[in-house]
């Protein structure tokens, strides 16, 4: 009797956390789903601008980025925190082919007419593939929990596209990503962090015009 008592509080015991783990798993799943349906409408815009943040040890870097239609541009700030010293890449994309300046302390150069294929989806956000068995996969692995962020309401997820993600509740946007660490020649570490702003129709035509080219030393397509 008491063999049969201990394994009847045993199956109780995996009964209940069974519950607790389907509960868990459901939420997480529903959670992902209405995150990936609201960032859709903002992913397939084609009309926004985007700003990235990204911080390192050594380096911030500063992308910004326009889409109007068929038309993109995206200006790329790299400074080095020790010296303070900038490299600044432009590219004006026309279809499959780009224009790109390239701006040093040293030198400007530019690349015309070259191949480059424009990110017009530059907008992450949850993507499961409208897969049952990616979004169970994901609700599984992806501890989720609430918190704010810039005054705004988030869910921070955790292993899903960074180690640590902050995505706008109302949007389904991501607005702070941890992206692992780097390590300095003291042994101490320091997370990178990618912080993401948005903004939705309106951009103009005027951001597309490309700089006087007379002021660059041209370089020859290879």
């Amino acid at each position: 009797m008491k063999k049969m008592k201990i394994l009847k509080i045993a199956l109780l015991i995996i009964f209940i956390l069974l519950i607790v783990f389907l509960t868990i798993t459901i939420r997480r799943m529903l959670i992902i789903k209405e995150l990936s349906a609201k960032a859709d409408k903002y992913v397939t815009s084609k009309n926004h601008y985007e700003k990235i943040i990204n911080n390192s040890i050594e380096t911030e870097t500063i992308t910004e980025y326009y889409c109007k239609e068929d038309k993109a541009v995206m200006f790329l700030t790299t400074t080095i925190k020790n010296t303070g010293e900038k490299r600044k890449l432009t590219q004006y994309f026309k279809g499959e082919k780009a224009n790109t300046y390239i701006e040093t302390k040293e030198d400007k150069v530019a690349l015309l007419n070259s191949n480059a294929i424009p990110s017009k989806v530059i907008i992450l956000s949850i993507d499961y593939d409208n897969n049952f068995w990616n979004l169970l996969k994901m609700a599984v692995m992806t501890p989720i929990r609430s918190i704010e962020y810039n005054g705004k309401e988030c869910y921070c997820l955790n292993s899903l596209i960074a180690r640590e993600c902050y995505i706008e509740k109302k949007t389904g946007l991501i607005l702070r990503a941890i992206d692992g660490q780097v390590e300095d020649s003291n042994g101490n570490k320091t997370d990178v962090t990618v912080e993401y702003n948005y903004e939705f129709n309106n951009v103009e035509d005027s951001i597309f015009t490309e700089p006087e080219i007379s002021e660059y030393k041209i370089q020859e397509n290879n």
